[in-house]
């Protein structure tokens, strides 16, 4: 797949995956030595709108640091292009699920009570989400759960305004939807709780509560009771029944008064477990508010149908009334480890580094009917240690240096980086200077051509200009 380099740093590899609001890449993280998952926004009917709302996207995304919220890591322009980086996680949204069959009680119980959990704190940080479905929920092989897509959320001080959101139609997907939303009334935390009461739903009978086109859903929504959720499934407790149903109570004031309520009703219906925290899925439990340390792959795409699912995080690209996941990133909020087997690179920042994003205007971009699949192009390493680690892969490539003293020159500018986040310059140039030594070794054991040496070394030299 062609490659892009964005801010230096982040290297797109794979397209993933793209539709109305922007394209989703696999990419890595080349001063940190970790995959990402890399948002690229591209033309839309209103470019500015979709530039605003891709900001708000991130700014949003970005306050919230939370084991079932999926993180952002940074956020920038190039060339006119907003993106979105983001943490991978690897495994399905319970859409997909979903498409199986049924859940069992234990284990939907368990999926609704992690994403209360992550709503309780998007919520106390005054962040409504307003897209609660089974489409923007990752369930890690582990069974974590990750909330993603807070494209549409309501910020803090927004309450009543949907000042960057179209017709009342699009705010959301219409089987999932409240019926305050449906009517274009003002939303609170309790609209997210009848979103995870539709989730649960759907989790349990095997489809939402109401079906139809979407007019017509938004219609009962408003207008009409569910069906009775133990004439799909005998199997339900009488106690998750009657939550459900408060769950979808077309007043919001019927409903529970808050996400960490309804985590609480829900664990009180799982099998506890010796020790503290919270019973999670299959049994583990899950103490809240502990970071999970998980590396991942992020999914997504709309049209990824094979083996284990791979659902992208960050936002659903199909526009708000596709079922089909366009699904999210999972490493941690704030991994401190590089890539397997190599020593910690840098701490990771708990926000994003903000870049001025400039919404493009319309004579920047090319009209929507014939916008062109942005496709990533090279762009120059302005970072020595990313510039040193392309070189690398490129005397690869190019059959100037053995791959396996590649892995050894990966481990050693991995050394280099570490001291250099750590503040200790002597020993970063004592390592540049280890570097140089191997190249050198490198070059007589015949493992180098003399063309690779060249460059590799061209490249070490900027990392101790850079030092010095």
């Amino acid at each position: 797949m062609p490659r892009r380099l964005l801010n230096g740093r982040y290297q797109s590899e794979e397209l993933l995956g793209s539709g109305g609001m922007g394209e989703v890449w696999r990419g890595r993280d080349l001063r940190l030595d970790r995959p990402v998952a890399i948002k690229l926004l591209t033309v839309g009917d209103d470019e500015q709108t979709a530039a605003e709302r891709f900001d708000r996207e991130a700014r949003t995304a970005a306050r919230l640091t939370h084991p079932h919220i999926v993180g952002v890591y940074d956020f920038g322009t190039e060339d006119d292009d907003s993106y979105l980086v983001m943490e991978l996680v690897d495994g399905p949204t319970v859409s997909a699920l979903i498409a199986e069959g049924p859940l069992p009680v234990e284990r939907a119980v368990s999926i609704a009570l992690q994403a209360c959990e992550g709503v309780a704190a998007a919520h106390a940080a005054g962040v409504v989400h307003r897209d609660v479905k089974p489409g923007n929920l990752i369930v890690d092989p582990a069974g974590t759960v990750k909330i993603c897509d807070f494209g549409i959320a309501r910020l803090p001080g927004g309450a009543g305004r949907d000042t960057l959101t179209g017709p009342v139609a699009k705010l959301g997907t219409s089987s999932y939807m409240s019926p305050e939303q449906a009517l274009g009334r003002p939303v609170d935390p309790r609209t997210d709780l009848y979103g995870l009461g539709c989730t649960l739903y759907a989790m349990l009978a095997g489809r939402p509560p109401f079906a139809g086109d979407p007019l017509t859903v938004l219609h009962q929504h408003v207008n009409e009771p569910p069906p009775p959720l133990r004439e799909h499934r005998t199997d339900v407790p009488a106690e998750l029944d009657a939550l459900v149903s408060e769950l979808l109570a077309k007043d919001p004031a019927d409903r529970p008064d808050n996400a960490a309520a309804v985590r609480d009703r829900l664990a009180a219906l799982l099998p506890a477990r010796p020790g503290s925290g919270v019973p999670g899925p299959r049994g583990r439990v899950t103490r809240p508010g502990a970071a999970r340390r998980r590396r991942g792959v992020l999914l997504v795409a709309p049209s990824l149908a094979c083996g284990a699912l791979l659902a992208l995080v960050g936002v659903a690209l199909l526009g708000p009334e596709a079922e089909t996941p366009v699904a999210g990133p999972a490493v941690p909020p704030a991994p401190t480890t590089a890539a397997t087997s190599r020593p910690p690179v840098a701490a990771t920042p708990s926000a994003p580094t903000r870049r001025t994003v400039r919404p493009a205007s319309r004579a920047d971009r090319t009209p929507a009917s014939k916008a062109p699949s942005r496709t990533p192009g090279p762009s120059p390493a302005a970072d020595p240690i990313v510039a040193m680690r392309l070189s690398i892969q490129r005397q690869v490539t190019t059959g100037q240096l053995n791959p396996d003293a590649a892995t050894d020159l990966h481990s050693r500018v991995d050394a280099i980086a570490r001291e250099i986040a750590q503040g200790d310059t002597d020993q970063a140039e004592a390592q540049v200077k280890r570097l140089r030594d191997k190249l050198a070794e490198l070059l007589r054991g015949g493992k180098l051509t003399p063309d690779g040496y060249r460059d590799l070394r061209a490249e070490v030299d900027r990392i101790q200009a850079d030092l010095s």
